[in-house]
């Protein structure tokens, strides 16, 4: 008998949803850009009501935002409001890896590895999937899927800081790479606290850097 594949089936607005995701992600569409429906309708080839949909998904995923008399603008956020997010990451991200550590496999690590040498030559549009591949490999054997889609979420809400940040400070992407690579190592030799407070001194420098970053643009 032959094993059927399971296809995964998505609703229209569900396609929407993914394809304005990704324009906003990759900076299609700028931020603070207003977002049209009937533009995004048009350019999609669908209605104006599964684009409506999806703008009222992505405002609760953080990355659109209502402004009164204006519409939805792809969200921008402040300073502060990446501080925070980075706290939540900590918090998070921290008692991920902690739970994970003890259930990495060798395949796992090797995955990690795998994409550690794809960031080394990846142009920077693709530092954030790849990032968050990283990452994932290396919380998923925590086994708390909840913890990690409010991670992934994150993830997406700061990921065209993030770019645009290393894009202009190459020294700071060599750095973050390095703390990568220790981090994975950490993880392979089974070294679990030191690789939690390698996390920690990771999202931190990447904290503070990205905040003075857009102080400095902000004060600009």
């Amino acid at each position: 008998m032959i094993a059927r594949a399971k296809i995964e089936r998505k609703s229209l607005s569900a396609q929407v949803v993914d394809a304005l995701r990704q324009m906003i992600l990759s900076g299609e569409y700028a931020l603070g850009a207003q977002l049209r429906q009937d533009e995004i309708a048009q350019k999609l080839g669908v209605s104006r009501i599964p684009v409506r949909e999806a703008l009222q998904q992505l405002e609760a995923e953080g990355l659109v935002a209502t402004i009164p008399y204006k519409g939805s603008v792809v969200a921008q956020l402040s300073p502060a409001q990446v501080r925070e997010y980075f706290e939540v990451r900590l918090l998070l991200e921290i008692d991920l890896l902690r739970r994970a550590i003890p259930q990495l496999s060798a395949k796992q690590i090797k995955k990690a590895e795998a994409v550690l040498k794809e960031m080394h030559a990846a142009e920077a549009s693709r530092w954030g999937a790849l990032n968050w591949q990283l990452h994932e490999a290396l919380y998923e054997p925590a086994q708390r899927p909840v913890m990690l889609d409010m991670v992934k979420r994150i993830h997406d809400s700061l990921d065209r800081y993030v770019r645009l940040h290393l894009s202009m400070t190459p020294a700071i992407h060599d750095r973050s790479m390095d703390e990568h690579e220790q981090l994975v190592a950490l993880c392979r030799d089974g070294k679990g606290d030191e690789a939690v407070e390698m996390l920690r001194t990771h999202l931190t420098h990447a904290l503070e850097e990205l905040v003075v970053f857009l102080e400095g643009q902000e004060a600009a």
